[in-house]
C-alpha cells in the first residue's frame, strides 16, 4: 500500500464507517438473541433484527461518477483512487473515452477480474441487474497483477463495434428514420461505410480490484457521459438512483451548462437519499503564469459561488480540481502541486460528507427498529411487572381475609376461564374471517398477476403510441390503475385493521387484556413514493428522444424498466403487508396466550390455596422470585438500548 493511500482521508473514514456498522451490527444481532430469549414478541420481530443487521454488515458506499462527456470523470477517478499505478489506471486520452457505465469494486478473495456484458443484450427483456446473476450473459477477461498490463488492458472499455444502421435503430442507439432529416437518412462511418454506424461494444462492465479503498466499501460507478441516460434507461432509474452518494462534474470553463442544469434538477436535485458534490473540473486551464495568481483564485472562486448558486446549494458542496494534474502530482511526488490541484479538498469532502450522510441513513434505520422492538418489549415487561404486582396484592389480601371465601373466589375464576375459552374460540373463528379479508381486500388488489395483467396491456399500448404525447398517455394510464389497484389495498388495510382492533377491543375490556400497540401498517407514506415515482417517470416519458413507432428498443426498454421498478415496488409492498398482517397475528396470540397462562396459572395456585391457605407465603415468593427476573430482564433490555442509542448518536 502506497503511503499516500495508507494516509487517504476517504481510506481513514471508510474503515471507520466499516467498523461502526460492525458495532451495529453486533448490537443488533444482541438484540435478536435478547428479543428471543424473552419470548414476548413473534419470531417475525426477531427475523427483521436479523435481516438489519446483515444488511448493515454487507452494507457498502457506492459512489456514482457522472458528468458530460470529456469532462475528465475517468481521471478524476484515477486521481482519488488509482495514482499508485504509477500511470493512467482508466483510459481516459483522446478517442479513448469510456464507452459504458463501469462498476469498479472490492476483488472477492482478493481475486481480480473484468466482467463485460456484450451491447447486444439490450434487446433482451432483461434488466442488467438481473443479468448479474447469469454468468453466461457476461465476457470474462483475465487479469494480470501488474499494474500497467491491467491499465491497458481496460482500454477494452473504450472499444466500439460498427454495425448496420437498422441494428443500431433496434438496439435504440440511432434515431429512426422519422426524426432523421432526408439528407442524412444513409448514415456514412468513416471506417465502415454508407449505412454503418460506430456503437459502444459493451452494454456495462464491472471491474473487481484488490485496492484498500474499494476492500474497505467503497463501488465506484464510472458512467459513460450524461446523454446515456436516454439511451439506457436504468442507468437513470437504477443505478445513478440507488447511489448512495454522487460527484457531479462541471467544466470550470462552462459552468452549469443547460443540459447539466436539466440533468441535475430531474435526477440528482430531488433524491433525498443521496448526497452529492459538484467538482469544478480542469481549473488548470486557467492557469496563467503571465496573470496574478491571486486573480486566478479570485476566478476559480466566483464561478464556484456561480455554481452554488445556480445549482441551489451549500458552496462547500462545489470543489474547483484538476484531475489531471492531481494525478500527475501524485505520480511525480509532487506535494505543491498536489495541493493546488485540489485533489486533497475532494478528498477532504468525500470523507467529511459522503461518508457521514451514508452513516446517518443507517442510524435513522436503526434508531426506527430499536425504539419499536425495544419499546414493544419494555412496555409488555411493565405490564407483566404490574400483574405480577397485582396478584402478589390478591394473595397477600387473600391470606389476611377470612378462608370462608377461598372457594366462591375459586368458582368465579374457573367461570372466567371457561368464559375466556369459549370467546377465544370465537376469536378464532374470526381470525379466519380476518385472513379472507386480508386475501380479498389488502392482497388481492397487490396481486403480481394483477400487475403483470397490467404491464402486458400497456406494453402493448405503449408500442402501438405513435406520438410523445401518447406515450407520456399510456405512462400517465399505466400509473393511474397501478395507484388504483394501490388505493384498494390502502382502503383494505384501513377495513382489516377497523375490524381487527373492534374485535379486540371487546376481548380487552372484559379482560383486561393489553392494549393492542402494534401501529398499522403505514401505507400512506408508500402511497406518496409511488405518486413521487409516477412523476419522475411520466416526466422521463416526455424526455424522450426517440420516434415511437413499434420497434424502438428505447420505448420497449423504458417502459419495462419503469414497469419492472414499479412491479417490485407494489410486490415489496405485499410482502410488507402480509407481514404486518402477520406480526398484528401473532401479537394478539402471544396476548391471549400469556393470559390464559396465566389465569391457569392463578387457578391452579386458588386450587392449591383452598386445600391450605399455608401455601399463599410460597407462592407469594414464587412471584417476587419472577418479578426479580422480569427486573433483570428490564436491566438487560435497558443496557441494550443504551448501548445501541450510543452507536446510533
Amino acid at each position: 500500500m502506497s503511503d499516500w493511500v495508507r494516509s487517504s482521508p476517504i481510506l481513514s473514514s471508510l474503515e471507520s464507517f466499516a467498523l461502526w456498522r460492525a458495532e451495529l451490527a453486533d448490537s443488533l444481532h444482541q438484540l435478536a438473541e435478547l428479543t428471543s430469549e424473552l419470548g414476548l414478541l413473534p419470531g417475525g420481530s426477531i427475523l427483521r433484527i436479523e435481516n438489519q443487521a446483515f444488511a448493515i454488515e454487507q452494507d457498502t458506499l457506492r459512489l456514482a461518477v457522472v458528468g458530460e462527456f470529456s469532462r475528465g470523470k475517468s481521471e478524476l477517478i484515477n486521481a482519488l483512487f488509482f495514482a499508485d499505478m504509477g500511470q493512467r489506471f482508466l483510459p481516459t486520452s483522446s478517442g479513448q473515452t469510456t464507452m459504458c457505465p463501469v462498476e469498479i469494486r472490492g476483488a472477492p478473495q482478493g481475486r481480480p477480474g473484468l466482467q463485460l456484458l456484450p451491447i447486444s443484450t439490450r434487446s433482451m427483456d432483461v434488466s442488467i441487474e438481473k443479468l448479474k446473476r447469469a454468468g453466461s450473459a457476461w465476457t470474462r477477461m483475465a487479469w494480470e497483477a501488474d499494474g500497467k498490463a491491467s491499465g491497458s488492458r481496460l482500454k477494452v472499455l473504450t472499444e466500439t463495434i460498427c454495425v448496420p444502421i437498422e441494428e443500431a435503430r433496434r438496439l435504440g442507439l440511432c434515431p429512426p428514420l422519422n426524426r432523421v432529416s432526408k439528407n442524412r437518412e444513409n448514415t456514412v462511418c468513416p471506417s465502415c461505410g454508407l449505412g454503418k454506424v460506430l456503437i459502444p461494444r459493451w452494454r456495462h462492465a464491472m471491474l473487481f480490484l484488490p485496492h484498500p479503498i474499494l476492500d474497505a466499501g467503497l463501488t465506484v460507478l464510472d458512467t459513460p457521459g450524461l446523454n446515456a441516460i436516454g439511451a439506457e434507461p436504468e442507468l437513470t432509474f437504477s443505478m445513478l438512483a440507488e447511489a448512495e452518494a454522487v460527484i457531479f462534474l462541471l467544466g470550470v470553463d462552462t459552468g452549469v451548462t443547460q443540459s447539466d442544469l436539466i440533468i441535475w434538477e430531474q435526477y440528482l436535485k430531488k433524491n433525498t437519499k443521496q448526497r452529492q458534490l459538484v467538482v469544478l473540473n480542469k481549473i488548470d486551464t486557467l492557469w496563467d503564469e503571465l496573470r496574478d495568481p491571486f486573480e486566478i483564485a479570485e476566478e476559480i472562486e466566483l464561478q464556484a459561488e456561480r455554481t452554488a448558486t445556480r445549482l441551489c446549494i451549500d458552496r462547500a458542496q462545489v470543489i474547483p480540481v484538476s484531475g489531471q494534474k492531481g494525478l500527475l502530482a501524485r505520480i511525480r511526488g509532487d506535494v505543491d502541486l498536489l495541493e493546488r490541484s485540489g485533489i486533497p479538498e475532494l478528498e477532504r469532502a468525500v470523507a467529511d460528507l459522503l461518508i457521514p450522510a451514508r452513516r446517518q441513513q443507517l442510524a435513522q434505520q436503526g434508531q426506527q427498529l430499536e425504539q419499536q422492538i425495544l419499546a414493544e418489549q419494555q412496555v409488555l415487561l411493565q405490564d407483566q411487572a404490574q400483574q405480577l404486582g397485582k396478584q402478589i396484592a390478591e394473595l397477600i389480601d387473600l391470606k389476611e381475609r377470612s378462608s370462608e371465601k377461598v372457594p366462591k373466589l375459586l368458582r368465579q375464576h374457573q367461570h372466567r376461564l371457561s368464559q375466556f375459552e369459549e370467546d377465544r374460540q370465537q376469536f378464532e373463528l374470526r381470525k379466519r374471517a380476518f385472513q379472507e379479508l386480508v386475501q380479498e381486500l389488502l392482497l388481492l388488489p397487490l396481486s403480481t398477476s394483477t400487475f403483470d395483467l397490467l404491464i402486458s396491456n400497456a406494453k402493448s399500448e405503449m408500442l402501438s403510441a405513435w406520438t410523445t404525447a401518447g406515450i407520456v398517455e399510456r405512462f400517465h394510464s399505466f400509473f393511474a390503475e397501478a395507484i388504483r389497484q394501490f388505493d384498494a389495498a390502502l382502503a383494505g388495510a384501513e377495513r382489516v385493521n377497523e375490524e381487527i382492533a373492534k374485535e379486540y377491543a371487546g376481548l380487552q375490556g372484559r379482560y383486561a387484556l393489553p392494549a393492542l400497540r402494534t401501529l398499522p401498517y403505514a401505507m400512506l407514506p408508500r402511497r406518496a413514493e409511488l405518486l413521487a415515482m409516477a412523476e419522475s417517470y411520466e416526466r422521463f416519458g416526455m424526455m424522450l428522444e426517440i420516434a415511437v413507432n413499434t420497434q424502438s428498443a428505447v420505448v420497449r426498454k423504458a417502459f419495462l424498466t419503469v414497469a419492472g421498478k414499479v412491479r417490485d415496488y407494489i410486490v415489496e409492498t405485499r410482502r410488507d403487508a402480509q407481514a404486518w398482517v402477520d406480526e398484528v397475528m401473532g401479537v394478539l396470540n402471544q396476548y391471549l396466550e400469556s393470559y390464559r397462562d396465566k389465569a391457569q396459572e392463578e387457578l391452579r395456585a386458588l386450587e392449591r390455596i383452598s386445600k391450605t391457605l399455608e401455601s399463599i407465603d410460597t407462592r407469594v415468593e414464587l412471584l417476587r422470585a419472577k418479578q426479580d427476573v422480569l427486573a433483570e430482564q428490564g436491566r438487560s433490555l435497558a443496557r441494550t438500548a443504551e448501548r445501541l442509542r450510543a452507536i446510533l448518536g
